[in-house]
């Protein structure tokens, strides 16, 4: 009965116009990224109250000067010591991992990275390194959905989306962002924005968010108070505001470069690298360690200095690029909106000094300053605006934001020629992910969509008998197993119908051999029910052949088999989509 409904519900999830039950994928990706983030994040919050000073789980700058070095150092180094016993391809983390996998492997994301992310993740950020959160959720939320999907055996397609919807959970749960998490796993993990793929990508951020708010409540992560432009005349200081971030962006990415470059160093040496720039910025700016957000609530309430401000800009950028590069598993949108509120408040100080009858309240430079740095840094303004829009809860943000978030935008992308930080990583770790329209297009169906059931497996020598069964069938086609060895071949019905007839009025004893009974065959390989049609169509080029047998047990139930053809995938490649 299970076994039934799940290999129907497989089936209908071959094809993504199936709406219903991608939906049901959505709610079961959100309430499971939703428990992977908060128990993330009570591994992250809990441990540091007990000994962090007035039991405050970001206080690091209570700490004696000595701990500001000592404590991301030391922390480094434990890392070092316990990453270096595992495999290069396992310490691969966070967005850059999450959009490789989704794109180079259709979504399936393996548990070993999933491990090092949650408990490495969770250690640095203890440990005072200077870290973003929402990195490491999206990375356990996206492999969540993903090992759910594995589990349950599903086409790869619906495996695709699970991948979206635990990156838009994750962010929602971090943020208490729905919309912004459906922004960013469109806009920075799919590459995409698809019609079918919005709704169980918008059910997952609900579902995320209703069980985080069931347990935290509604309260947003910053404090935001209300504000909004004063005058247009601060239009002009909003497009310097965005100028001055693009070029901190630009840096920043620079900065990450340069740990990218020592990539090839053992592992145990780039933490302890790590661990020594973040405690040498700390001595600077203790505010840097941990996530930092308590300092960003400061800036919003404008309680921290210029100087001050001023200082952990340089310090984070350096700090937060520098240990990414050098592949410590934590996040960036965490550091990037904490420089992009350094940045906005330094502005703001500096505005109401200057023109103090124009002045805007700082509040509201700090979270432009926080949208335009996302933005420029991810390559994703539309999720930054988005963001900054849930966050303040106030519509009269967005004007100002898309000024500043474009500018910001360009000038590190167009001024400074630098890519996006996670497409950085990508890049450097020379991979093609194919992300064109043509192959999105054709990785959101299963073979199973269009392969064509009405086949017959047989050996090539078949008996009198076997051969006039044949005959009496309505098969569209015959795979052919050879007797020498592993190859199949394809026949199709109208080929060999005749020139069988012909061989059985011969009124033959011995076997009749198909193969040499009908010379026209076609070159066929095995792929897996569970494959793309991406799949597919690059393994019929990789084969030079034009069709391909589709086959799988699933769950121990009756085989499933079928062949899809290249002219099925062209017919299908030509039809408009959802």
């Amino acid at each position: 009965m299970i076994h039934s409904w799940l290999n129907n519900f497989r089936l209908h999830l071959a094809n993504n116009d199936s709406l219903i039950h991608f939906s049901i994928l959505g709610v079961l990706a959100g309430l499971s990224t939703a428990l992977v983030s908060l128990a993330f994040r009570f591994l992250i919050e809990w441990p540091p109250a007990l000994w962090l000073p007035n039991n405050d789980s970001e206080g690091y700058e209570s700490l004696p000067v000595w701990a500001h070095f000592a404590l991301p150092l030391g922390g480094a180094i434990v890392m070092g010591l316990i990453l270096r016993k595992l495999s290069k391809e396992n310490l691969r983390t966070g967005v850059p991992h999450v959009i490789t996998h989704l794109h180079a492997h259709d979504g399936h994301m393996p548990m070993k990275n999933a491990v090092v992310q949650f408990f490495g993740g969770a250690f640095a950020i203890i440990t005072g390194q200077s870290a973003g959160r929402e990195g490491p959720a999206i990375h356990l939320g996206a492999a969540a959905s993903s090992l759910l999907g594995q589990k349950l055996q599903l086409p790869n397609n619906s495996i695709r989306v699970l991948v979206g919807c635990g990156t838009a959970a994750a962010i929602a749960a971090s943020f208490n962002t729905p919309i912004a998490g459906v922004i960013i796993a469109m806009e920075v993990v799919m590459m995409e924005y698809s019609i079918a793929g919005f709704t169980p990508v918008i059910l997952s951020a609900l579902t995320a968010t209703t069980v985080t708010r069931a347990v935290y409540g509604s309260q947003a992560t910053f404090i935001v108070p209300t504000a909004q432009m004063a005058s247009l005349w601060e239009l002009p200081y909003i497009a310097l505001l965005g100028l001055l971030v693009g070029g901190c962006a630009a840096m920043f990415i620079i900065v990450m470069k340069m740990g990218i470059s020592l990539s090839e160093r053992p592992i145990l040496h780039r933490m302890a690298l790590a661990g020594l720039v973040t405690g040498c910025c700390a001595l600077i700016a203790p505010q840097i360690m941990g996530t930092g957000y308590d300092s960003v609530n400061d800036m919003l309430s404008g309680e921290v200095a210029l100087i001050a401000m001023a200082a952990m800009i340089a310090t984070k950028l350096i700090a937060s690029a520098f240990s990414c590069g050098l592949g410590m598993p934590i996040g960036i949108i965490g550091p990037c909106l904490f420089i992009g509120a350094c940045i906005g408040g330094v502005m703001a100080a500096m505005g109401s000094s200057i023109f103090p009858e124009l002045a805007t309240g700082g509040s509201f430079y700090v979270m432009i300053g926080m949208g335009a740095m996302m933005g420029a840094v991810l390559n994703a303004p539309l999720a930054a605006l988005m963001t900054i829009l849930e966050l303040t809860q106030n519509p009269n943000i967005i004007f100002p934001a898309m000024l500043a978030i474009s500018i910001a935008s360009i000038t590190n992308s167009e001024i400074f020629k630098q890519r996006s930080a996670h497409q950085t990583v990508i890049q450097h770790l020379k991979l093609f992910l194919p992300t064109d329209p043509i192959s999105l297009a054709l990785q959101r169906s299963s073979v199973a969509t269009l392969m064509q059931r009405n086949i017959h497996m047989t050996k090539n020598s078949i008996s009198n008998d076997d051969a006039k069964l044949l005959l009496t069938k309505p098969h569209q086609a015959y795979v052919i197993t050879n007797d020498e060895g592993p190859d199949m071949r394809l026949i199709y019905r109208a080929d060999l119908g005749e020139k069988l007839e012909l061989a059985l009025k011969k009124n033959q004893t011995d076997p009749i051999p198909l193969l040499d009974t009908c010379t026209i065959s076609h070159s066929i390989v095995k792929i897996h029910i569970q494959a793309t049609l991406r799949e597919a169509l690059y393994t019929m080029n990789k084969h030079g052949t034009e069709a391909v047998f589709v086959t799988g047990y699933i769950s121990g139930s009756f085989p499933d088999y079928g062949i899809v053809t290249r002219s099925d995938i062209e017919r299908y490649n030509t039809t408009p989509q959802k």
